[in-house]
């Protein structure tokens, strides 16, 4: 189940790292927008010519341009957000930023390619909505359910949240940043610290 779950997961974020290319070509098609993310990933992550260093790269330049990294960051965090200072939150908002680069970028060496289906499109409160798509393996295997979670920002749209067979992505981590906090006596700064050695033991300078 862990290594279904942590293949499933390396094809949603692959998936995204076109997303830049999908809004120019989707325009305010939510669905056309997730099927090009599937369409492109390959083509854009993957092959003799991306280095780790271009795919971190472009990973990074990905969250800056489709993903509401303050917004995700702020309910990874969850209760503790109230509670930090000023400087805390700034700086783990920059932490964030880095541990998701340093936890995803490297994994798409192993990108063998999936196809994506898209089954429906929801509306959810709001301007929020979510595709549902289907993954189709590339070995024949039993497909799965992904859930996007988009923000409609007028003119394109930004991801909140992935579902991969029903799991949240974000509720993941906020479960495993809660702990890193409540093993620090509840400190925010027992996370930051946390997270700078992540980050320095994944994507080191």
């Amino acid at each position: 189940m862990l290594h279904r779950r942590r293949f499933l997961t390396l094809t949603a974020v692959a998936a995204c790292s076109v997303a830049g290319f999908a809004v120019a070509r989707a325009g305010t098609d939510p669905a056309a927008f997730v099927r090009d993310l599937g369409d492109q990933a390959i083509d854009t992550l993957t092959g003799p010519d991306v280095t780790p260093t271009i795919r971190a790269e472009r990973f990074r330049s990905l969250l800056a341009q489709n993903f509401d990294v303050p917004a995700i960051g702020k309910t990874v965090l969850g209760r503790y957000w109230k509670v930090a200072t000023d400087e805390e939150r700034g700086e783990y908002l920059t932490l964030f930023e880095d541990f998701l680069v340093a936890n995803y970028a490297k994994r798409f060496a192993e990108y063998t390619g999936q196809k994506f289906e898209v089954r429906n499109v929801r509306s959810e409160s709001g301007n929020l909505l979510t595709v549902q798509t289907i993954i189709q393996t590339p070995d024949g295997g039993e497909p799965a359910r992904l859930d996007w979670l988009l923000r409609d920002v007028g003119t394109n749209y930004k991801i909140l949240d992935l579902k991969i067979e029903g799991i949240s992505m974000s509720e993941t981590h906020r479960a495993e940043f809660a702990s890193v906090i409540q093993s620090s006596g509840g400190k925010v700064s027992g996370l930051l610290d946390a997270l700078r050695m992540k980050v320095k033991t994944l994507y080191p300078a």
